[in-house]
This record gives C-alpha cells, sequence and structure tokens, in this order.
C-alpha cells in the first residue's frame, strides 16, 4: 500500500508536469450558447423540454461540443494553488528541494496574476451560472482561500514574511469586498463570490478556516472575530442529524447534502480546530459532523457516494477530498486515517489510468469518463496523496 500510494503520486506528478493545461467540466457551460439556453429554459416548462437535448449532449458528450466551439485548454489558479499545497507537502515530508522549487514558482505565478490589479484574490477563467451569470476572474471564496492557504503553507515552511503578507491581504479582501450578512444572533455569513449575496455552507467556512488560520500567524484580531462568527452561522445551521444542506437560509433550501461539500465543511471546522485550540468549544458539533458523513456519504464505508441519497455519480473530488477530510481528522480521531487509506486505495483500482491520471467520474451504468480535468481532478488527488505518504513516514 506504501509503495502504491507514493508510485501513485510520482506518476501523477510526472503527468501533471507534462500536462499543466487541460479541459474544464465547465468550459462547455460557460460558453454564450449555453448560457443563452439555460436562459431560455428557464421560462417555461415548454422551452425546457426543447432545450433539454443541448443540455444533455453537453454533459453526456462533451469532447464534441469541445471540437466544436473550438474550446482551449487552459490553466486554472485553483489548481496551481493546490499543486503548489502538494509540493510543499512532499517537500515537508522528506525535504526535496525540487519539490519546493516547483511550489515557490507557482506561487510566483499566483502572486502575479491575480483578479484585481493590487489585490489578493483570484477567480476561475471562465464566466459561471449559478443563479446568474458571474463573469471570468470575478474573486471566488473556494479559489482565493486555496490560493491564500498555499501562501501561508509556504510561511510555514520558509518562514518568509512576503508569504504571509499576502494571505494577510487575501483576508482584508474576504473582509472588505465580499458581501457579508449578518443573522440576528451576529453571525454572519461570507458571500460565495464579491457580486452575489449566497448564503452557502462551504464556501463560509473555508472563508472562516483562513482567517483563523492567518489570525495564528498574524495575531490580527479581527480576523479571528470574522472567522468565529462565521463558523457560529454554519453551526447554527447544522441539522439534527448532524448535516448541512449545500444552501443556508435565507437563500431557499434544497435539500440537497453532497460528499466533497461535507467534506470542505468539515476539513475547515478541524483546522479551526486546529488553531483556536483551547478556544475550541465545538467538538459536539464537529463528532456529529463527522459520524453523519461517514455513515451515509459513503457506500460500504468505503466509495463516495455523491449525495446522501444517491451513490452515482462517483465523482473524483468526492474521492480525493474524502481523503483529505478523513486525513485532517485523524489527529481528532486516530481511525480516521485507516479509512483514508482505504478510499484511496479504492479510488486508485477504479479510477485512475496507468498514463498517470484519473477519471472524472463512474455512472450508474458503468460507464466512466475518462477526461482528465486538473482544476477537478489531478490537483486535488496530487494534494490528497500526500497526506497519506506523511501517515507512512517509512517510505
Amino acid at each position: 500500500m506504501v509503495n502504491l500510494i507514493l508510485n501513485t503520486y510520482k506518476d501523477l506528478e510526472y503527468w501533471i508536469n507534462e500536462n499543466p493545461k487541460s479541459y474544464d467540466l465547465l468550459d462547455i457551460k460557460t460558453q454564450p450558447v449555453y448560457l443563452k439556453i439555460i436562459n431560455i429554459s428557464q421560462k417555461s416548462k415548454l422551452f425546457k423540454v426543447a432545450t433539454a437535448p443541448f443540455i444533455i449532449l453537453a454533459e453526456k458528450k462533451p469532447n464534441l461540443l469541445r471540437k466544436f466551439f473550438k474550446i482551449k485548454k487552459n490553466i486554472y489558479p485553483q489548481a496551481q494553488a493546490i499543486i503548489a499545497r502538494a509540493y510543499l507537502a512532499y517537500y515537508r515530508i522528506n525535504k526535496d528541494k525540487e519539490s519546493l522549487n516547483k511550489a515557490l514558482s507557482l506561487l510566483k505565478y499566483l502572486e502575479k496574476n491575480t483578479a484585481e490589479k493590487n489585490k489578493f484574490c483570484w477567480g476561475q477563467p471562465y464566466n459561471w451560472y449559478s443563479r446568474k451569470v458571474i463573469p471570468a476572474y470575478t474573486p471566488r471564496a473556494t479559489v482565493s482561500t486555496q490560493v491564500a492557504n498555499s501562501f501561508l503553507d509556504a510561511y510555514e515552511i520558509t518562514k518568509d514574511k512576503n508569504f504571509l503578507t499576502i494571505a494577510i491581504k487575501s483576508c482584508n479582501y474576504f473582509i472588505d469586498y465580499f458581501n457579508i450578512d449578518e443573522d440576528k444572533a451576529g453571525n454572519i455569513c461570507f458571500s460565495y463570490t464579491t457580486l452575489d449575496k449566497y448564503h452557502i455552507h462551504n464556501a463560509n467556512m473555508l472563508i472562516a478556516s483562513t482567517l483563523i488560520r492567518t489570525w495564528h500567524y498574524s495575531d490580527i484580531k479581527k480576523f479571528k472575530e470574522y472567522g468565529i462568527k462565521a463558523l457560529k452561522f454554519t453551526i447554527s445551521h447544522q441539522n439534527i442529524d448532524g448535516s448541512w444542506y449545500y444552501w443556508a437560509p435565507p437563500d431557499k433550501i434544497t435539500g440537497r447534502i453532497d460528499n466533497y461539500h461535507t467534506g470542505f465543511i468539515l476539513e475547515s471546522f478541524e483546522i479551526i480546530r486546529k488553531y483556536l485550540r483551547n478556544e475550541f468549544n465545538y467538538d459536539d458539533v464537529l463528532d456529529k459532523g463527522i459520524n453523519y458523513y461517514q455513515k451515509n456519504l459513503f457506500e460500504n464505508s468505503l466509495i463516495p457516494k455523491m449525495t446522501n441519497k444517491s451513490t452515482y455519480p462517483i465523482d473524483i473530488q468526492s474521492c480525493a477530498q474524502a481523503i483529505i477530510t478523513f486525513a485532517e481528522l485523524k489527529n481528532k480521531r486516530p481511525d480516521l486515517g485507516k479509512v483514508a487509506l482505504k478510499i484511496a486505495e479504492w479510488t486508485i483500482e477504479n479510477m485512475y489510468d496507468t498514463k498517470g491520471y484519473f477519471y472524472y467520474r463512474i455512472y450508474k451504468n458503468g460507464k466512466i469518463d475518462k477526461t482528465p480535468y486538473i482544476r477537478w481532478a489531478e490537483s486535488w488527488m496530487l494534494r490528497a496523496l500526500t497526506f497519506l505518504i506523511d501517515n507512512n513516514e517509512n517510505i
């Protein structure tokens, strides 16, 4: 098992180095024609039926439409950050200077290629539809937090204050430019991007954990204050069974509970617990969340399900995030480290190509979408595997 994890990491690293650009699972859905069709489909049931074939084609035959639209492969700041975090983790394990140099090169790229000039925020390089069109490069919580944490990882290793300064500027950007909604109890929820006013738990918790981690190194009190208020917002909306819906009030609740977004929430909880130390008084909330996650979002306690109600499609990001989440939580629950190893073994056996990359999805009919997506799959799995190498320091 030890050799399997290490060899897979090295092969995947090689594949990423040889393929720095890739398609993205959303690149078709960001095309102007697709966005127009989506808008038309929402006008009536008749329009929804009429436009369904094209929407299904985009889902089932993406490569065909990529050729039609002449879509090019791209570089994604989120992927660059996650890959940098993987390299830094690998360096921390075995002091491999090449990995450190690769990470620092990626961080230099991210420092120079921000979403807004002289402001440390990052977004996706494509238009994105979520109730409305969010333009390309709009600062996003899910992207900017990964980048900020990559600089914090580098600061931990190098003690270079420039890396901490960048993380501080990112946290100030969250507070100054993201929309912050305060509830009656004084708890707050950060928006998903700077343009929306959505209430989404995983985005809120990603910002909360980044704020508190940055506070730990900077001692800037407002980061801690905002982080705890955001944490309490998500705590206040935990369901009785320990789960969280994707959307939070006052947004319309759809009842969707999925694997990887729950994983983001739990990972963020554990990071906050780590840096708040004795001030963290929410173990009961975290324990309930872990128990729900493990019992309801995995098939046979091993295969990551898409939602609490459906196993399929099995998504590679669910696999990667499950490994990261359980490996992070092993400090609280040592048994979860073994769970992370078992999930990794299953993922390698079922979703890994001998060419050195991971597949996107397995569908209920047995069909496998083997398209490599560096933002969605390869970067996440590279980082996930470093947690398991760290578990086996005798490599």
